[in-house]
């Protein structure tokens, strides 16, 4: 499906300056205050304490548990999900006081036999996972290699201003919000036409979000985007003018921009979230990339600010050493030592 300047596989007639017109506009209006809102209302969400534990025994199986703390909304809300699909696995909620305030811990546990689970999650917008664990055996020693593989939510690649927000703790500014609309709509006219894409239409493309990003670049602060919203009409006259679109392409744009938008949201629910993730492997720790140590347990603490490129890996690797047949080979290596040198000294002697 392609659009260029309204068409879509054959001419549509032009929109001019006519009631139809002020209603194409008053409609991209109300998608980019909806969105506004729907963003801004993730900047004043509740905290979830999230704790993942996995212990790996000597026979390769591993013991998960997941407890997440917070409101009831935020515990159900699947920005980041309890693995459900497992079998044999339980899942529990209830009801706890702390600090004078009422809050709902859930808690899945579990045990597995395989190396490598991908955890589902319900929807394309939730924190996927993965777990690996690979076993290597020789006479000697037996190691173990751990990695939770999490996807990132790529916010620093497709919004970079919201990613300098986020690490500076300025979401507040609502420096980004303008760029993170644009964004959206480049995103949703790229989706419209995925499939056949044309060179003119790729271009069209960008001479309007690009138009749109000069014109949001004067129009930065909340107070701005509140004028713009009461004169919607007369913002969008002075910056479409140049442009012919019909209410199909809005349509369609809206939805796609609304597939995006869903994902960013998930994203910024996340941003006060906590994860500790502990790691309890055999033996002893030979490479890891945790933060710390508690004892002979790894230690991964972070939040959104860790999950913003393309993905975060947590690795841990241990090994135990077979002392019984370190030693047998040490004692037999030593036997063949001093048969040797009475071999020697009795040949020697002998001789002379």
């Amino acid at each position: 499906m392609s659009y260029i300047h309204g068409q879509k596989y054959h001419k549509r007639n032009m929109l001019s300056n006519s009631p139809k017109l002020l209603i194409v506009r008053n409609f991209i209006m109300m998608i980019f205050w909806k969105k506004f809102i729907l963003i801004l209302s993730t900047l004043f969400i509740s905290c979830v304490q999230n704790k993942i534990f996995i212990h790996v025994s000597p026979d390769g199986k591993s013991f998960f548990k997941f407890e997440s703390l917070g409101d009831s909304i935020d515990i159900c809300d699947n920005d980041f999900v309890h693995p459900y699909h497992l079998k044999s696995w339980v899942t529990e909620i209830s009801k706890v006081k702390t600090d004078n305030k009422t809050n709902w811990r859930r808690i899945t546990k579990g045990l597995v036999n395989d190396s490598i689970i991908i955890m589902d999650v319900p929807g394309p917008n939730e924190m996927k996972y993965e777990f690996h664990q690979f076993n290597i055996s020789n006479w000697y020693k037996e190691t173990y290699d751990v990695k939770i593989i999490i996807q990132g939510r790529k916010i620093k690649q497709d919004y970079p201003k919201l990613y300098n927000a986020i690490l500076t703790d300025k979401m507040d500014s609502l420096e980004w919000l303008p760029e993170a609309l644009t964004v959206l709509m480049h995103k949703g006219l790229n989706d419209i036409s995925h499939d056949s894409i044309s060179p003119e239409q790729s271009l069209w493309n960008r001479r309007l979000v690009n138009h749109l990003k000069n014109s949001f670049a004067k129009h930065s602060s909340y107070n701005d985007l509140k004028k713009i919203y009461r004169d919607r009409t007369g913002f969008l006259n002075n910056i479409l003018s140049p442009f012919n679109i019909s209410p199909a392409l809005l349509d369609e744009l809206s939805y796609y921009m609304e597939i995006h938008e869903n994902f960013l949201r998930a994203s910024l629910n996340l941003k006060d979230d906590s994860f500790t993730w502990k790691f309890l492997l055999p033996g002893q720790v030979l490479n890891t990339n945790a933060t710390r140590l508690l004892g002979d347990t790894l230690v991964w603490e972070f939040g959104l600010d860790s999950l913003l490129s393309q993905k975060y890996t947590l690795y841990g690797s241990s090994v135990i050493y077979r002392e019984d047949k370190i030693n047998i080979f040490l004692i037999s290596k030593l036997m063949i030592g001093v048969i040797l040198l009475i071999t020697i000294w009795f040949f020697t002697k002998k001789i002379f």
